[in-house]
Formats: C-alpha cells, sequence, structure tokens
C-alpha cells in the first residue's frame, strides 16, 4: 500500500499548496499497530484523521464494514456534532494516521474553507451511500 503525502488526500485535493503547508505544521502524525482499535463506536471523539499509510475496516452499527486507505479520512462527525463515534475503526495493517486533534478542529474549519466545503461533500456521499444500502 502507497505512502501518501498529505497533499495527495482525497479532502485536499485541488485546495492551494500554501493552503496545504499551513494544515501541514497543524497535523500530527499518529502510527497504530495492525490489530489496533483506532476508535470505538459510542465514544467521544479525540480527532479528526487522514490515513497517509496503510489501511483500516470501519464497522458500522448496521455491521456492515468498508475499508479504508491512504487517502481517505474519518473522525469528523463526532467532532461536528458531539456525539459519540458512528463506528468502529480497526487497523487492517499498520498505519500512519495525520491527526488534527478535537480542540483545533472548528478553529481548522474556519480557517481552510475549502477543506470544509470538501468535508461537507464526503460527509453527504456517506449518507448517501448508507441510504442506499438500506
Amino acid at each position: 500500500m502507497p505512502v501518501i503525502e498529505l497533499k495527495e488526500a482525497k479532502l485536499l485535493k485541488g485546495v492551494p499548496e500554501s493552503e496545504v503547508r499551513s494544515i501541514e505544521k497543524q497535523v500530527k502524525l499518529v502510527h497504530h499497530p495492525a490489530g489496533h482499535e483506532i476508535v470505538v463506536r459510542g465514544e467521544g471523539g479525540v480527532g479528526f484523521m487522514i490515513i497517509t499509510d496503510g489501511s483500516v475496516s470501519v464497522k458500522t452499527v448496521t455491521g456492515k464494514t468498508r475499508k479504508l486507505g491512504p487517502g481517505d479520512s474519518f473522525g469528523e462527525m463526532a467532532l461536528l456534532d458531539q456525539e459519540g463515534r458512528s463506528a468502529t475503526i480497526t487497523a487492517d495493517t499498520d498505519v500512519t494516521l495525520a491527526s488534527i486533534p478535537e480542540w483545533n478542529f472548528k478553529p481548522f474549519l474556519k480557517e481552510h474553507p475549502e477543506v470544509a466545503y470538501r468535508l461537507l461533500q464526503t460527509m453527504s456521499r456517506r449518507i448517501r451511500q448508507a441510504e442506499a444500502e438500506e
């Protein structure tokens, strides 16, 4: 599985280079071993994550599982609505995440409106997919 630079993340495609550099200064790289539960459904949010290396499985409340890999992101819902995590996310392989901590997330979105818009698009797509699976 390829390692990606942050500018290659799906959420940041088309974002100006200067803005990506600003974002890079705000993230912390976090590593998790294969098999580790990164996020547990129902628990509070600790950050927004962009996968830069490795892959994870996302198990939803309905029991469906989907895979995410480099360039994909997760964690935004719990940070936006202050509810618990909506899924359990487990590292399939050793995984590296670019993490934006909870306390920086809202100021981050205000500072980077293009990213906020792309995040809304991503959430809309996920809702449509979930509705199609019902």
